[in-house]
């Protein structure tokens, strides 16, 4: 039978064992439960749909940028190269049709002429000297085709030869103003390449509108619009002329031609904005402008851009794409107050933590 001694030894030391046991298990669970280092929130900065001031936006609002200018205005370059002898007109300047815009040196063309009429004078004798032996069967009748042929070939490369040397001259296409020159005096030209870009004032002036894909629909020739020129405290009423067949693959825009009911003073490249009548081109509930910089990609009808969730983390975005205007994208599908990732969009992936922050 145990003495009292030993049971109380043997009690002590189950104690010590139990409590190192519970230490243990305390001590892993301890080192169990320690979170993880977190990565540190990436900086970014945003634009807030339908927020006050930077970054503020309208949902109701529909312009679309806009380009004035002359129904008819041409780019002026010399067929042929050349040194210019003669440089263009200065921006502004008004011309007659016909006057001149610029020469090069025309030595080789008028040289490539005279020879073209020498050897056209050589095959002149020659056929008619052939054509007057041939009847008494001096010369064969084949003989005779062939200077004639010779003849024709040469008279031809005469009116080629002119024709070359009046390249060397550039002319107005009609009455008109000087709006840019592209050369000077003194430089050697490549063919084709631009000299001068001219309007004919007679020609109307025209706002050339850059619409979405997505509102075309509602246009058609003789709709209303204004258009809205920075500066002029009147709108200019203006009407659909023609509207493109083709969309631009960059911007997802077609060209819309309209026409002014007066817009006296304005110089062909101003720019402006357009504004449609009507509710066919109006923006739909929930149509936005963000700026371009926010779309990581954007093709057809949709693009893709990161909106900061509830809990500080960026959140990749699908979104309804209809175009660029300027520095903009028109978007639609955010709600508003939505923050949309601008600057840092590019170091971000979906659902990491990010910091606003207006540095």
């Amino acid at each position: 039978m145990p003495t009292r001694r030993s049971i109380t030894i043997g009690a002590a030391l189950g104690a010590a064992l139990l409590a190192g046991a519970l230490g243990g298990c305390s001590g892993k669970e301890t080192a169990k439960a320690a979170p993880q280092a977190q990565a540190p929130a990436t900086p970014v900065r945003v634009f807030v749909v339908g927020g006050q001031g930077e970054g503020a936006v309208s949902a109701t609002g529909a312009s679309y940028a806009a380009l004035i200018h002359r129904e008819r205005e041409a780019t002026l370059s010399f067929r042929l190269g050349g040194r210019m002898i003669s440089s263009p007109p200065r921006e502004g300047q008004r011309l007659g049709a016909g006057a001149l815009v610029s020469a090069i040196d025309a030595t080789p063309w008028r040289a490539a002429l005279v020879r073209a009429q020498a050897d056209a004078a050589r095959n002149g004798r020659a056929a008619q000297r052939y054509g007057t032996l041939a009847p008494d069967g001096a010369v064969s009748q084949a003989q005779a085709r062939d200077a004639a042929d010779a003849l024709s070939a040469a008279r031809a490369a005469v009116t080629a030869a002119r024709y070359d040397l009046s390249s060397t001259r550039l002319v107005m296409p009609f009455a008109g103003v000087v709006l840019s020159r592209r050369a000077e005096l003194g430089e050697t030209l490549a063919a084709g390449q631009a000299v001068a870009s001219v309007a004919d004032l007679s020609s109307p002036l025209l706002a050339t509108v850059q619409v979405p894909v997505a509102r075309i629909a509602g246009l058609q020739r003789g709709t209303g619009a204004q258009v809205l020129v920075p500066g002029r405290a009147q709108p200019i009423a203006a009407r659909v002329l023609r509207i493109g067949a083709a969309s631009d693959a960059r911007s997802g825009t077609v060209a819309v031609d309209l026409a002014l009911d007066s817009a006296g003073g304005l110089p062909s490249g101003t720019s402006a904005s357009a504004v449609f009548a009507g509710g066919a081109t109006s923006a739909a509930a929930g149509d936005v402008t963000v700026p371009a910089e926010a779309l990581l990609e954007a093709g057809g009808a949709r693009a893709t851009l990161y909106v900061i969730d509830g809990k500080g983390r960026a959140r990749r975005t699908q979104v309804g794409f209809l175009g660029f205007s300027d520095r903009m994208a028109r978007v639609s599908g955010l709600a508003p107050g939505a923050r949309v990732i601008t600057a840092g969009a590019g170091f971000v992936g979906d659902g990491e933590a990010v910091v606003v922050t207006a540095e």
